[in-house]
């Protein structure tokens, strides 16, 4: 069976949706029955040769096309933003026609054309923008649809926040995101979810059952030490909304009261997103600017952030799907505190694999813990490692992805 898979670049895996790409591809990959897979995506960044080596060295039997240069975040390349306003003219939503780019389908067009190919698997909604070339060139291939989110859901949240005229034009385009997904999920052979509660609401939009393929997370036990202060650490994209609702929350309603509990107590703050200006300093928003807290950006290396720090906090708010640094930092042996809304998809235990709560005073009072209580450090670290043996593993993912690639 050969394989096309339409994706944003993945390498360097340094976002959730980009950890999920490059697992789902080591799942497809790792099936006997699959004998090669092809990549084409789309970048905004610089790629070299050097990039697109490692990652075919990464992922077994991958072919890397020449990745295609289009922006995804359209705010860094605003000369973009005319082309998808007028594709909102036409009816195209936003979040399909952020993704358009005739380059990319002339390549797609060729690569159909080109190879027999037996299943083209869509990562991301957007490149569902994409199907009516994919029929076109290959009427009869399986086409599978990879949600990493419900994508609709989170402009239901952003007209639910939003007054007067503003309210009025996020409403249409929450409607104009629905309608488009909706008939994505039923135009798909098949749909790829990241959890069951994902799944649950893919049913209720379109009448399509998914196939819920976990992420793998490989690990090994590690003992950490006691860093010697109260020192803890965020991990995630600083752009994405509902991380950035969480840290605002975070920095101004809790915050305040874990100095309070623990006035040596500091944070620091780590992910993509934010660029550096000419004087090379960041942009931090000022919610973020509190005693104790630091903000450093994009590190290329977590492991010594992991190792100066006594847990990982994840304050999220909103948003769907999976929240992958929960994972990430199981993985990397992390005491983790997070809200309802980060543990949501995973079927977590408040005490058993982490700490839960989206009460600032409550959630709080869970870091004074992971403070004082070195047995409760211990117990969440295995109690991470645990959950990721049940359900994170590679034949668990393995049997789901060969259902929703038809393999028997």
């Amino acid at each position: 069976m050969r394989l096309l898979h339409l994706t944003e670049f993945p390498w360097p895996a340094t976002s959730g949706a980009l950890v999920r790409t490059l697992s789902q591809l080591r799942i497809i990959a790792s099936l006997p029955e699959i004998e090669s897979v092809t990549l084409l995506s789309i970048t905004e960044k610089n790629v070299s040769a050097a990039d697109i080596r490692a990652l075919e060295g990464s992922v077994e039997k991958l072919r890397v096309l020449p990745p295609i240069f289009h922006p995804i975040h359209l705010f860094d390349h605003k000369r973009y933003v005319p082309r998808v306003a007028a594709l909102r003219l036409l009816g195209v939503p936003y979040l399909a026609g952020k993704w358009e780019s005739r380059k990319f389908r002339r390549a797609l067009r060729r690569e159909l054309v080109a190879a027999q190919v037996d299943v083209v698997y869509i990562d991301h909604l957007g490149m569902g923008h994409y199907l009516p070339d994919i029929k076109a060139e290959r009427p009869f291939c399986r086409t599978v649809l990879e949600e990493h989110n419900v994508e609709s859901d989170f402009f239901k949240q952003f007209a639910a926040e939003k007054t007067g005229p503003k309210k009025i034009v996020a409403k249409a385009e929450y409607a104009a995101a629905r309608k488009f997904e909706e008939r994505t999920l039923r135009e798909v052979v098949a749909v790829v979810a990241i959890s069951s509660e994902d799944a649950k609401q893919i049913k209720a939009l379109a009448g399509v059952s998914a196939h819920v393929v976990p992420v793998v997370m490989a690990f090994e036990r590690k003992m950490r030490p006691h860093p010697g202060r109260p020192h803890f650490c965020y991990v995630g994209n600083l752009r994405w909304r509902p991380n950035v609702l969480g840290l605002d929350w975070f920095c101004q309603k809790v915050w305040p009261l874990v100095r309070k509990r623990v006035p040596d107590a500091t944070f620091e703050i780590a992910g993509v997103g934010l660029k550096p200006d000419a004087s090379r300093r960041l942009p931090v928003p000022d919610p973020w600017k509190g005693p104790g807290i630091e903000t450093v950006g994009f590190l290329e290396d977590l492991e010594p952030l992991y190792g100066r720090s006594l847990g990982m906090l994840a304050p999220i708010t909103g948003g769907s799907g999976v929240r992958l640094k929960l994972l990430e930092g199981f993985r990397a042996g992390m005491p983790v505190v997070t809200t309802f809304d980060g543990a949501f998809g995973l079927p977590l235990e408040d005490g058993k694999e982490a700490l839960i709560s989206s009460d600032p005073e409550g959630f709080a009072e869970r870091v004074e813990r992971l403070v004082k209580d070195d047995a409760l450090r211990e117990r969440l670290r295995e109690g991470g490692y645990s959950y990721l043996e049940k359900h994170h593993s590679l034949p668990i993912a393995q049997r789901v992805m060969k259902a929703a690639l038809g393999i028997p």
